[in-house]
């Protein structure tokens, strides 16, 4: 048996479309609202959910664990209001849950978000289905205990919540907690940090990003997007002698990472800019055509396009300010031929 478990609050905009999208792959809806002032609690009902009120704590985990605690399934799928399946997945949830072995499903989740007046998809792997008896911890970015071993069940959600939408007033506060807690997490560090690049604070992105990176094992799961951001921090600060040190020191990243690769580029691209220093021009072309070179062999990518249709669009920037307008038409060409929509109208010149 599979029990669907959620914690809601105010998302009337969003809950019927995720509950509708899972309705046909679970046995059994558990919803707990933590406070809605709005329609949420009716239309959990009208879904045909299991409704309970749980008094709001400043604490994810808790509010999750109480969640896990209604629930009778021998297997939980736990999913946010705002987060949707594309597609009818019964079939690939049922053959991952009859397995005997004690294990954690990861489910890929596509995100919307906006950076510079652009609209862009990042793909993370979530731990969202797992045997009864785990649970959650930590305050916020709460994460399954105990550690089992984790298995792609080729799931996808896509997450639209976060998109023209700003949470960093619910966020930071209780990253800011729960950091007291736990001064010494590299995890919580990045997440910290994170959330400032996204409002634009870089300075105080790079504090925390940098706090995480002293503290970070090389195979910690989020070690290499912490290092991309923090790369991206300094480069938004202008911190031009920290990344080159970063980039320096993170070379060998250069080889599997999409992104980091991108992150170079971009880099190199504005120290020229700002510089006027050219002896870096090889470098910048290198960097976004490893970025192909990678999507060709099909290494995956935190944030869509940076192995395709990105890498191409910047390449073919790139060709055009340096004067070389065929190497321009040819990678705006190629980037176009996947629908980016700048591409299209630079590669109709």
């Amino acid at each position: 048996m599979i029990s669907l478990a959620m914690i809601v609050k105010n998302e009337e905009k969003y809950l019927a479309r995720c509950l509708r999208s899972a309705a046909a792959m679970v046995d059994e809806i558990i919803v707990v609202d933590t406070g809605s002032t709005d329609q949420t609690r009716e239309i959990a009902l009208e879904c045909g959910a299991k409704l309970f009120h749980f008094e709001w704590c400043d604490d994810f985990s808790a509010a999750r664990n109480y969640a896990l605690k209604q629930a009778s399934g021998d297997w939980l799928l736990v999913l946010d209001a705002d987060e949707y399946f594309v597609e009818e997945s019964a079939d690939a949830i049922r053959a991952f849950t009859r397995s005997t072995s004690r294990r954690i499903g990861l489910i890929e989740i596509v995100s919307k978000f906006v950076e510079d007046g652009h609209t862009f998809e990042g793909i993370h792997s979530n731990p969202r289905l797992f045997p009864r008896g785990v649970t959650y911890e930590g305050r916020i970015h709460e994460q399954p205990t105990p550690i089992l071993p984790m298995v792609e069940t080729g799931l996808r959600l896509l997450h639209d919540g976060y998109y023209m939408t700003d949470k960093s007033d619910r966020n930071i506060p209780l990253l800011l907690k729960a950091l007291k807690d736990k001064p010494g997490s590299a995890y919580l560090n990045f997440q910290l940090g994170r959330q400032y690049q996204g409002m634009k604070q870089h300075e105080l992105a790079v504090q925390y990003l940098e706090k995480a990176y002293a503290l970070f094992r090389q195979t910690d799961p989020v070690a290499l997007e912490n290092i991309t951001e923090l790369l991206q921090a300094y480069t938004k600060c202008k911190r031009y002698d920290k990344a080159m040190e970063l980039a320096g020191d993170e070379v060998a990243r250069l080889e599997y990472s999409p992104d980091f690769c991108f992150a170079v580029g971009q880099f190199l691209l504005d120290y020229a800019i700002d510089s006027q220093d050219y002896s870096v021009i090889e470098n910048i072309e290198n960097s976004y055509l490893k970025c192909l070179e990678l999507g060709r062999r099909g290494v995956p990518e935190t944030v869509v396009g940076s192995s395709t249709f990105l890498a191409a669009y910047n390449l073919a920037v790139f060709y055009e300010s340096i004067g070389n307008r065929s190497e321009a038409q040819r990678y705006y060409a190629l980037s176009a031929s996947y629908g980016y929509e700048p591409a299209v109208e630079r590669a109709k010149g």
